[in-house]
């Protein structure tokens, strides 16, 4: 068994101008991420694919991520696709012959993983399951949202739970984006990630931080000292 890491960082952002070099308690975005998955010492190989040439120089100076090649442009516009991106990696390496039977996807728009979550989601993938996706406990639960039809009249996403005690919501789970751990052929056949077979990665309630605006780059910022400070008790 073979298992790789794969981070993906895209130079240009609709949202927040070099998101992922925008810096969070005086140290760069990605470089959360490159960190952790060097410190969690699971990886045979760390595999950066990006379009933009200071992550490229910033990744340099940690020499576990390998930097393969600048990302095509054709891959780093707006609507490129993950699956695209991750397959062009897979076929990079394959053509290099460099097998493996494993990868895990960390995206650096997720900074706030234990080392310890990173080991667990490995090691389920080490038990034999296809997929491995990393889910935090829903902050906001379904049963309270709703929304509007056409006449503007109210529809609940979860009708049956209206007025009920919210100790009788079913548990749900919030698809937080900060592990994708699969099986190479499961990946190549489905093209996905996960699917209902998955198994789930349960992670801190810091990893429910996806940073894909200012207010969620505000929000991280805020709460970064606190994960530093409890990120040793979970190593």
């Amino acid at each position: 068994m073979k298992i790789l890491a794969f981070i993906i960082a895209r130079k240009n952002s609709k949202g927040i101008i070099n998101k992922n070099l925008n810096k969070i308690s005086g140290k760069p975005l990605i470089q959360y991420t490159f960190e952790s998955a060097i410190a969690s010492k699971v990886f045979d190989d760390i595999y950066l694919s990006t379009d933009d040439k200071n992550i490229i120089e910033l990744a340099k100076s940690f020499p576990h991520i390998q930097i393969p090649f600048v990302r095509p442009k054709n891959l780093s516009e707006d609507n490129s696709s993950v699956i695209d991106v991750i397959n062009h990696l897979i076929l990079f390496l394959e053509e290099k012959k460099n097998s493996f039977t494993h990868f895990v996807l960390l995206q650096p728009t997720c900074p706030f993983r234990y080392i310890k979550e990173i080991k667990d989601g490995v090691e389920l993938l080490k038990k034999g399951n296809e997929s491995v996706i990393g889910v935090s406990n829903a902050v906001h639960h379904p049963a309270d949202y709703l929304t509007l039809d056409l006449d503007g009249k109210i529809n609940f996403m979860m009708p049956d739970h209206i007025s009920q005690p919210r100790q009788t919501f079913p548990e749900v789970y919030f698809n937080n984006g900060g592990f994708y751990g699969c099986e190479l052929n499961f990946f190549k056949t489905n093209q996905i990630f996960f699917n209902r077979r998955s198994k789930i990665l349960l992670m801190s309630d810091f990893s429910l931080i996806d940073i894909d605006s200012p207010f969620d780059l505000l929000l991280a910022k805020s709460i970064s000292k606190k994960f530093k400070k409890n990120r040793n008790e979970k190593i």
